[in-house]
């Protein structure tokens, strides 16, 4: 944990759809997770399962459809 006692990453119902013509996507469906500092995550599964829209999401190159991404206990709305 950090000093405030905050997971440095935390995800808490993240969700992000794709939205294309009349059809919806829906890559990642209430996702949480806690990263603590120094801790090892490893993220599989199969193709097609959002494993590259939740890294997409965490490097703060793509942005959820709805949900709290809170990095270092701020949220990365605050970030950008």
């Amino acid at each position: 944990m950090t000093i405030n006692g905050q997971p440095l990453i935390h995800l808490e119902n993240i969700s992000k759809i794709f939205y294309t013509d009349d059809i919806e996507t829906h890559a990642l469906s209430r996702i949480t997770l806690d990263i603590k500092p120094g801790e090892y995550v490893s993220i599989a599964g199969p193709s097609g399962c959002g494993k590259s829209t939740l890294l997409s999401i965490l490097g703060l190159l793509d942005t959820p459809t709805e949900g709290t991404y809170l990095l270092n206990g701020r949220a990365v709305d605050s970030l950008k």
